[in-house]
């Protein structure tokens, strides 16, 4: 009996372990965001051509229409227009985790400039998931708004 209970602890933690493991190693944290120059994960800021309010609408029109693991994002905070900037604020389901998404229009003029953070309340390790966010949420934005020289 001792043998069997040593057995199936084994199969079922050893994967776990390994997948501890490799999670830590290649997504060694759990934030995602937009920079100008896209480092370190690629992810760049963008800019369109568009006035306060149609980037603000845009932005909250996306967010709920967005899903992830079968579950529609929610918008939270629709934000508050403070000087030539408004924060807005999600949360994304990931399976029984909540991620949390803010995102941030700074304008100039007849542009908008946009930044993207996702980041998971809990663990140290995401897979990818909140740069997913980011992509999925900045893919539907592009196709939205018009950005320069598209």
């Amino acid at each position: 009996m001792k043998k069997k209970i040593l057995i199936i602890a084994t199969i079922i933690l050893v994967p776990l372990l390994a997948l501890l493991v490799v999670g830590r190693t290649f997504y060694p944290d759990n934030v995602a965001e937009t920079s100008p120059s896209g480092q370190p994960k690629g992810l760049i800021t963008r800019y369109y051509t568009a006035n306060p309010d149609t980037a603000e609408l845009a932005v909250r029109e996306i967010i709920p229409t967005l899903r992830t693991w079968g579950a529609h994002w929610k918008l939270v905070d629709p934000g508050v227009r403070e000087g030539n900037q408004i924060v807005i604020k999600a949360e994304v389901p990931v399976v029984i985790f909540t991620d949390d998404l803010a995102v941030t229009i700074t304008y100039s003029g007849e542009s908008a400039r946009v930044n993207v953070r996702s980041a998971s309340r809990v663990g140290k390790s995401d897979f990818g998931e909140n740069k997913r966010h980011v992509e999925q949420f900045l893919d539907a934005l592009d196709q939205k708004l018009s950005q320069p020289g598209r």
